[in-house]
């Protein structure tokens, strides 16, 4: 995330991202059945979040339990079935949210409650269910370790030079603070991680892991302002304040869902997706 300046406790928000992070890969590496229960939980978490918010500020009642029931299908059907499973519980999503929407419509228009629990449970439930699709090969924890450290280097390396040297902002009707010198950053710190740390990992070349890097610092940013235009439209500063110093599970889910889905098909195009 390439900022201009913080306004946040640092030392406190990056004790606690870096215990985040830690857990997650300690996860992966004891048993994948840990790391999928702790990111259907963030998942869950953040998806409350979205329903939440869009009631309090648009009046707009969409049913958590079966959005949450949706990503938990579509995750759950990743892991055991692979694409297959992901295919068949989307669309089984898109139906009971559709028949749900329908019938609450004298609550909200049915255009609104629909519109929100797609986007909750398909933004969410993809993210989740191409991270569970990486972890499926036999180098699955690699490539689910890469994709979560090269986003987290990402964030502090565009954050860091932001900071220090951030001036001319990329979108400032969006996110005030984002720069290009911290966009910079971001790039270097991503690509010469994935380019020197990810062939210790997986089997790619110095030169597709910096590739890998540089693709995943530019997505990354997009997803950021992507959530920064949510927040806004919403005219909120977080989805909430349950991580201190870093606001609720979806702010901290903005890199990493469009970096699972280009983490997906880079190592996928370098390794097979099997």
């Amino acid at each position: 995330m390439s900022k201009i300046q913080t306004g946040r406790n640092l030392p406190l928000a990056s004790a606690i991202g870096l215990f985040l992070i830690l857990l997650v890969i300690a996860s992966l590496f004891i048993n994948k059945y840990v790391f999928v229960v702790l990111a259907l939980s963030a998942l869950l978490l953040a998806a409350r979040e979205i329903v939440t918010q869009w009631s309090k500020t648009k009046n707009v009642s969409a049913s958590f339990p079966l959005v949450a029931l949706s990503i938990i299908a579509m995750t759950v059907s990743s892991v055991l079935y692979g694409s297959t499973g992901l295919i068949i519980s989307f669309i089984g999503a898109i139906f009971i949210n559709l028949l749900y929407s329908y019938i609450a419509r004298k609550q909200s228009s049915f255009r609104s409650i629909f519109g929100i629990s797609l986007f909750a449970f398909s933004y969410l439930g993809i993210f989740g269910s191409l991270a569970m699709l990486m972890l499926r090969p036999e180098d699955g924890a690699g490539r689910v370790f890469l994709f979560i450290a090269i986003t987290a280097l990402s964030d502090t390396g565009g954050y860091l030079t932001g900071i220090l040297i951030g001036k001319h902002r990329i979108a400032p009707n969006i996110s005030p603070k984002k720069s290009y010198e911290g966009l910079v950053g971001s790039i270097v710190f991503a690509s010469l991680f994935a380019g020197l740390i990810g062939p210790k990992f997986v089997d790619i070349q110095f030169s597709e892991g910096l590739l890998i890097g540089f693709v995943l610092a530019i997505s990354g940013t997009v997803g950021d302002l992507f959530e920064s235009s949510i927040k806004r439209k919403l005219g909120i500063k977080d989805f909430s304040s349950l991580i201190p110093g870093h606001g609720g599970m979806f702010d901290r889910l903005d890199s990493l869902a469009p970096n699972a889905l280009m983490s997906f098909l880079l190592f996928g195009l370098f390794l097979g997706f099997n």
